[in-house]
């Protein structure tokens, strides 16, 4: 069995003291797809094909805008309009009114960015699931880890079934991983809240002092701007 994508990233990440180590590498999936949209994909005809059909969501749409080549984000928004323009014009008729609507609605949910980045990571979370049967020192850095957010630790399980035989055993690694590390984090929010009764307003935070933006990456992955 042959590994889907290149180990390396993903032994860095997970060496990295994260909440969730597949937000850092779909971090730098983001990164890279934001660069080849503002260079290299604006003169490609086909990525230009693929913008005016999917767009960008709000999210990538104001990352582009806050990097320095606006040129390019222009370009490819004109190439999105030429597409959504062909969807407007004057009704004369209510229920074509109502099917313009959902078919507007729908072109709001999709983006080239967020379907590549979401290719990519596919091709690590099988990749993650050969290591653990292939690579015995994988499975010591997986279990030492501190889990993942929810989105990231459901898709492991979507494709645990990669590790071939050893999926049974995968499973029940990362899901005791995941429930051990959830529990951390209650017991942290538990202090957290606990310290802010004015009885125990002089003891130490500790680690709950960061419990609130930790279980933010646990439960919605984490933040970058």
């Amino acid at each position: 069995m042959s590994y889907h994508i290149d180990t390396g990233l993903i032994k860095d990440k997970f060496a990295v003291d994260c909440e969730c180590p597949l937000c850092e590498i779909q971090n730098i999936v983001e990164e890279q797809l934001l660069h080849e949209f503002l260079n290299d994909a604006v003169m490609e005809d086909d990525s230009r094909i693929k913008v005016g059909k999917l767009g960008f969501c709000s999210r990538h749409f104001d990352m582009l805008f806050a990097r320095q080549n606006k040129l390019s984000v222009a370009l490819q928004i004109r190439t999105r309009l030429e597409v959504l323009q062909k969807k407007f014009g004057v009704f004369t008729n209510v229920n074509s009114a109502i099917k313009s609507a959902k078919e507007l609605e729908e072109s709001h949910k999709t983006c080239i960015i967020c379907e590549l980045t979401e290719q990519s990571m596919v091709k690590y979370y099988k990749t993650i699931a050969q290591m653990y049967a292939k690579e015995p020192s994988f499975v010591k850095t997986l279990i030492s880890s501190k889990g993942f957010c929810m989105h990231h630790y459901a898709e492991l399980l979507r494709y645990s079934k990669c590790a071939s035989v050893f999926a049974k055993d995968y499973v029940k690694i990362i899901s005791q991983v995941q429930t051990n590390n959830i529990e951390r984090m209650q017991e942290d929010l538990k202090v957290f809240c606990d310290r802010h009764d004015y009885r125990n307003a002089n003891e130490p935070l500790g680690d709950a002092e960061t419990a609130l933006p930790r279980i933010r990456t646990k439960l919605y992955g984490k933040k970058y701007d």
